[in-house]
Formats: structure tokens, C-alpha cells, sequence
């Protein structure tokens, strides 16, 4: 018998061989590129070394910012190069036929082109990260940069390695298989070649394919921070593996036997064993491939988290989206939080509010989620796992691109051509559907049936308004201009049973009340809406359709006494004191908000730290901008409202005001530092005196007139137009006056 080699031995001699290619070259070039260009061009380039973002160690942020190219190029590249050029050197003067007649087993010499390959693919993610901290941290100790620091997170890069090196193990069997089977160079590189365009199509058209090897990697690094992912492992790592083991069976007989029939078909056991090893792996495939449904808990719900800020965050504070209610306080230790609930929370919108900031998310009893928040003076960033994951991503992604609704609805389009207008709206529904049932995070995971069933509800809601809209348009009457009848069913029968999210929302609630409204039209239709839903059985839907009706027509009314009247009239029709108060405080910052009533009154500071009042500007129209340090659209517009000002500097009819809300007056006034406009700046004290004039988001804009009563509450942003128009108006002064002032 003749004596085998150890694998060591044939590693050994497969590592000789390639010496005088240049592989190792390759894989160090490749390995340093990306890190050395980035070095070069922030050396150089005075704006690519700005970082106004959160606190960070600069080689982390390097090679998240890169891994992906990294991973996806130069990865997949030398991988297709060295499996070509290794096996090439066998295939020429029947190479391969001469190793076996050495001392070697099959499986040694295959198993050391593999791990040859696995080798110079390690070595050049060696260089790779070394290059990346070593000139990350060098850049950061010429050029100092606040927010960046130097260091090794070593846990965060010692996953992100493994992971990268699980993922590049497919690509190498793979490529390593079709070089073994293909003697040419062309079509093993043509292949990894098509790789990269199956991702790019995957990427454009926001799909993954888990059945292509190359684009298992792109799904893999689509998590460039793995501190990201549930677990340590995405469930592309555990493929990759999958593909591994398959692709390296499939070389590894392929070149034994010398051919597919001889290794998988030449006799009946060898068919035998090839169709059990066929099953095996594809329902190995589908378990790894199956799609993750959270488990919940069965009796109790947990919220918990950490926060990482330069000053301490006492509490963390989750509400009720829908009427403002406080759920819970959960004190901070540590920087860690964790609320464990066994209330019946219904599955609804809520968020969680953080130091003057808030998150919406949606949660309801048995879910487990977890908030990983980073903030400093100036930026804020939340981060979500759990059970509610799929959902969050999803409602974060903009879906309102819609051809439908945004053009051929919004403009009217096809009133003569309704079967052509309904044959779109038809397709929108369907592609809608398709893209609810189809869609999973790029962990695989798949989002809860409630969410899957209230989306369903949202759709179908929408394209009823929709409908009704057209026909309004057009006519209710005509049956020519009426929705085919199981298209309506199927339509209505989506929104039997509304979900109590549904319920919740402005677009089903201005859907439900366009169905009380008289078809035919009447001079009294709101007093036709309110009959009916005084009528209505007593329950949420009434109360939720009532609240909303009676918010809209006070808000449409500009005379306080008319909109208290409607109040009055039609309050008691709501039985839960939830939506009473609700329905309430809203009329109450309406009649706040009235053009002509007082400014309520407030405690300010100005920057030497004197208490100041809004009467010192009486005479003069103010206009206030109201703004934080840590909101980044207020930091969009206050250039632009200090431009408005310095237009009008030498206007002593009008003062422009900047009155800050944040919590800590300290970040405030640092921020001052660096600001000088003719905008005056202040600082309010308490920030939750704004609620009783409605101010709930910001940047908000606000004019008072000479008596200090509120002239416009909710002025245009200053970039916009009409901003320009209204001060125009009160001042009775063209832009193109100001201009020559400025």
C-alpha cells in the first residue's frame, strides 16, 4: 500500500508552489489599499477630516465605513485570482495526474488548495485591519478631532473578523470548485465576475438571494457594525458555512473521481448515497434559510437598554403615542436600564423619551425589546433589537414612493378612463401585498402577524380613500366609475376586524368619516357626520371617529367661540375620559394659539444669565425660533432664520428671537460660543411650558405682534417662501428693500 502524507506535509508543498505567483503580494496590496487611500486623502484633504458625529474609536469607524467595499470587492477579487491561479498550475502538463503519483492522498491535496487559499485570504484580512487601526489612530495624533479616539475596541473587532472569515469561507470553496472542475482562467473568473452584478441587482432591487453564495457575503456585511446584529452570528455566517461543507464535497468528488457521473452516478450505491446527500443538504438549507418569528414572552413584557452620554441620564421614560400617557419610568444604573411588566399593554404605538429626546417603536404585551441609545450635546442615535426589529426597520424605511398615490391619484389623472385608473389601483394593491409577504430583514427575521395584519389594514384603508376620492371626482352613481366588486370585497373584508393601531391612525379615521359624509353632497354635511356618529354604538371606533371630527372642525374654525361651541355641542357623545381630555386639551392650545390671545407667561434667560421678559420688545413684532443644541433640523434652519435677521437688522420694527429649550443650560451656552448673528438668543427654563401653546416637535417658528399677543403660531420654516411673506406684510417693506439694506 502506498504510504500517505500528513496534511501538513502537502500544506506545505501547495504553499512552495505559489511563491513565485504573487499571490501573497495580491493579498497584502488588496489588503492595504482601502486603509492607505482613506490615510492619503485625510492627509491631505482638510474636509475629510471633519467628524461632527457621535463619540466613536477612529478604527472602528474606519472599518465599518469600509468593510462592506472591502468585503465585497477586494475579498471576492483575490479569492476568484488565487483559486484560478493555484488550480491553474495543475491543470497544466496534467498536473493533477502527477500529484498522485507522489506520497499524497486526494484529500490531502485538495484540502491543502483550500486551506492555501483560506490562508492568503486570513493574511489579507490581517493587513486589512492592522493597516486600518494603525493609520486611523496616527491620523487621529496629527490631526486631533473631537468625537473621535484612539484605540482597539478589541470584543467589537474580534467578531467582526470572525464573522468577515465565515462568510469569505463559501467564496472560497466555491471558487475553489469551479477552478477544480474548469481548466481554463476565463469562465471560473467570468462566474465570480457575475457575482458581483447578482449584487448589485440584489442591492437595487432591495432583494436577497440566499440560494447565491456571492450574495450571501453582501447580505452578511450589510451589518458593517456586528454590534448590531441579535446575536453574534447573523444566520449568513451559518450558510456560508452550509455552502462551505456542500461546495467542498461537490471539488473534492468532482476531482477524485475525475468527473460528476463517475463521483455521483457511476454505480447504484454511489446514486444512493448522492440522492441522500441531496436531501440532506437541501433540507439543511431550509432550516437555515427559515424564516424567524420572535418569541415573545407568555406573560410578561420587558423594555430595556443602554445609554451611553457625557451627562448622566437619570431616567428613561416609555408613553402611550396615541394620548401622551406615562407607561413607565425606568431609572438608569450604570448606563443600563430594564423595565419587566406583566400589564396587558394592546399592541400600539409608544416611545421612549431620553433626556429631552424621544423613539417611537411598537410594542404590545409579550414583547422583549432592546434600545442601545449614544448621544452627546448635539446628536442622538437609537438603535433597536428584539422582537420588534423587522417592524421598526420597516416602519424607518420611506415606502410612500408610489406612483399611484403620489401622481396618478394626487393629480387626478384617468377621471374619463376609469378601468385604466382602477387596473393601477389594482396593481399598487397587489404589489403592496407582495412586498408585505416577501419582506424580511437582512437577519432573516420577519416581522409579528399583528403588524403583517394591521399593514394589510393600512394598505387597504388607504386604497379605499383612494377610491372614494376618484369617485367623488367623478361619480357614486355611475357604475362605470364603481370599483370591480370582488377588487371592493376583497378591499373590505381586509378591514373587518380594524386593528387597534388602525384605529389610532389619521388616514383610517379620515377614511371612516369620508363614509359618513352625504354622497351626493349637502350644505350641512359636518352636522350630517355629527348625527351619525352620536348615533354610532358606544366604543372606541365611536369615540376615536368623534375626537377626530371634533379636532378637525375646531382646527378649521377660526373664531374661538364658534370652535367652543362645537366643542360644547358634541363632547358628551365621547364615553372614554381618555379621548374627553385628549379632545379637550386640544381645543384648549387651539384657543391658546388664536391670533390676538396673550403669549402665556414664561421664565427666559438671556446669555449673561438675567431673567428676561417678552415685554421689553413691546412695540415690535418678535419672531421667535424655537430650538436645541441636540436637534439636527434646527441646525438646517438657524442659519438660515440669522440671514432673515441680518436682512433686517436695521428694521426697528422687528426683533428676531432664538429661544433654546434645552434641559442643560451648560450646552446652550457653549453652543453660544460659536454663534454671532443678529439673532438674540435666550433660554427657557422649563421646555414643558410649551405644551399649552401645542409646540411638540421643533424647529418651530412663532410671530408675536407689538402688544406681545400671538400675531402667527406656527409660521413657515424661513427657507420656505411664504416665511419671507409674511414678514413682508407686517412690515410693509419688499425683499428687494431688504436686500439693499443687507
Amino acid at each position: 500500500m502506498k504510504k500517505r502524507s500528513t496534511l501538513a506535509m502537502a500544506f506545505k508543498a501547495e504553499w512552495l508552489k505559489i511563491k513565485g505567483l504573487g499571490l501573497l503580494t495580491i493579498a497584502i496590496i488588496f489588503g492595504l489599499i482601502i486603509p492607505a487611500l482613506l490615510f492619503t486623502i485625510d492627509m491631505f484633504s482638510e474636509d475629510s477630516r471633519l467628524y461632527e458625529g457621535l463619540p466613536i474609536n477612529a478604527a472602528t469607524k474606519t472599518i465599518t465605513d469600509t468593510i462592506s467595499q472591502f468585503g465585497n470587492f477586494f475579498m471576492l477579487l483575490l479569492v476568484i485570482i488565487a483559486a484560478t491561479r493555484i488550480t491553474q498550475i495543475d491543470h497544466k502538463n496534467n498536473g493533477w495526474t502527477f500529484l498522485e503519483t507522489q506520497p499524497v492522498s486526494k484529500l490531502s491535496i485538495y484540502s491543502a488548495k483550500f486551506l492555501v487559499l483560506t490562508t492568503l485570504t486570513l493574511m489579507m484580512f490581517a493587513v486589512y485591519f492592522l493597516s486600518s487601526i494603525l493609520f486611523s489612530n496616527l491620523l487621529i495624533l496629527i490631526y486631533p478631532q473631537e468625537g473621535l479616539q484612539t484605540g482597539v475596541e478589541m470584543y467589537w473587532l474580534f467578531q467582526t473578523l470572525v464573522r468577515l472569515f465565515v462568510l469569505s469561507l463559501c467564496i472560497i470553496s466555491f471558487q475553489l470548485m469551479l477552478s477544480t472542475i474548469i481548466t481554463g482562467f476565463i469562465w471560473p473568473f467570468a462566474i465570480g465576475f457575475v457575482g458581483f452584478v447578482i449584487n448589485i441587482v440584489a442591492a437595487i432591487r432591495e432583494e436577497t438571494y440566499d440560494f447565491v453564495p456571492y450574495n450571501n457575503v453582501d447580505t452578511g456585511l450589510t451589518f458593517k457594525d456586528s454590534f448590531k446584529l441579535n446575536h453574534f452570528f447573523n444566520y449568513t455566517e451559518y450558510l456560508s458555512l452550509f455552502w462551505t461543507v456542500l461546495f467542498f464535497t461537490i471539488g473534492y468528488f468532482w476531482y477524485s473521481r475525475r468527473g460528476f457521473k463517475s463521483a455521483f452516478l457511476s454505480t447504484t450505491k454511489a446514486k444512493v448515497f448522492s440522492v441522500i446527500g441531496l436531501a440532506f443538504f437541501v433540507g439543511l438549507y431550509f432550516f437555515i434559510t427559515k424564516p424567524i418569528y420572535p418569541q415573545k414572552f407568555k406573560d410578561h413584557s420587558v423594555i430595556s437598554g443602554s445609554i451611553q452620554s457625557p451627562k448622566p441620564v437619570k431616567n428613561i421614560t416609555v408613553i402611550s403615542t396615541e394620548f401622551g400617557d406615562k407607561i413607565a419610568e425606568i431609572p438608569v444604573t450604570d448606563g443600563m436600564f430594564r423595565w419587566d411588566s406583566k400589564d396587558d399593554l394592546p399592541f400600539a404605538e409608544y416611545s421612549i423619551n431620553y433626556d429631552g429626546k424621544s423613539y417611537p417603536f411598537l410594542f404590545s404585551k409579550g414583547d422583549d425589546v432592546h434600545f442601545d441609545i449614544k448621544m452627546n450635546a448635539k446628536l442622538s442615535e437609537v438603535f433597536m433589537k428584539g422582537t420588534r426589529k423587522a417592524e421598526d426597520l420597516y416602519e424607518s424605511r420611506n415606502r410612500e414612493n408610489s406612483n399611484f398615490y403620489n401622481f396618478i391619484a394626487a393629480t387626478k389623472m384617468h377621471a374619463d378612463n376609469p378601468s385604466l385608473f382602477y387596473k393601477e389601483a389594482r396593481k399598487e394593491w397587489k404589489n403592496r401585498m407582495k412586498e408585505l409577504n416577501k419582506f424580511r430583514t437582512a437577519e432573516n427575521i420577519y416581522f409579528a402577524e399583528d403588524f403583517k395584519e394591521y399593514q394589510i389594514q393600512k394598505n387597504a384603508t388607504k386604497m379605499l380613500s383612494a377610491i372614494y376620492d376618484y369617485q367623488k371626482m367623478t361619480s357614486f352613481t355611475d357604475k362605470k366609475f364603481a370599483p370591480e366588486a370582488q377588487f371592493l370585497t376583497e378591499l373590505q373584508s381586509a378591514i373587518q376586524k380594524p386593528s387597534p393601531l388602525l384605529y389610532s391612525r389619521d388616514i383610517y379615521k379620515s377614511w371612516k368619516l369620508k363614509e359618513l359624509l352625504p354622497k351626493e353632497g349637502n350644505a350641512n354635511s359636518d352636522s350630517i357626520v355629527f348625527a351619525k356618529l352620536k348615533a354610532m354604538p358606544a366604543g372606541v371606533s365611536k369615540d376615536q371617529l368623534l375626537s377626530s371630527h371634533i379636532i378637525s372642525m375646531t382646527t378649521l374654525e377660526n373664531n374661538e367661540g364658534k370652535r367652543n361651541l362645537i366643542f360644547n355641542e358634541n363632547i358628551a357623545g365621547i364615553q372614554n375620559p381618555k379621548f374627553k381630555n385628549y379632545v379637550a386639551k386640544k381645543v384648549e392650545i387651539l384657543n391658546n394659539q388664536q391670533k390676538g390671545k396673550a403669549f402665556p407667561i414664561m421664565v427666559f434667560e438671556d446669555a449673561d444669565g438675567k431673567k428676561v421678559s417678552l415685554s421689553k420688545f413691546k412695540g415690535k413684532f418678535v419672531v421667535i425660533d424655537f430650538w436645541a443644541t441636540w436637534c439636527g433640523p434646527c441646525k438646517e434652519t438657524s442659519p438660515v432664520f440669522a440671514y432673515q435677521a441680518k436682512k433686517n437688522k436695521n428694521n426697528d420694527q422687528i426683533v428676531f428671537l432664538a429661544i433654546s429649550i434645552d434641559e442643560d443650560k451648560s450646552k446652550w451656552k457653549l453652543d453660544l460660543k460659536n454663534t454671532q448673528s443678529n439673532v438674540k438668543q435666550w433660554w427657557l427654563s422649563d421646555p414643558n411650558a410649551l405644551k399649552q401653546l401645542g409646540i411638540e416637535g421643533i424647529p418651530r417658528f412663532m410671530m408675536l405682534d407689538p402688544d406681545g399677543k400671538i400675531f402667527n403660531a406656527n409660521m413657515p420654516r424661513p427657507n420656505e417662501t411664504n416665511f419671507v411673506d409674511i414678514l413682508e406684510k407686517i412690515t410693509g417693506k419688499s425683499s428687494n428693500y431688504m436686500v439693499q439694506v443687507f
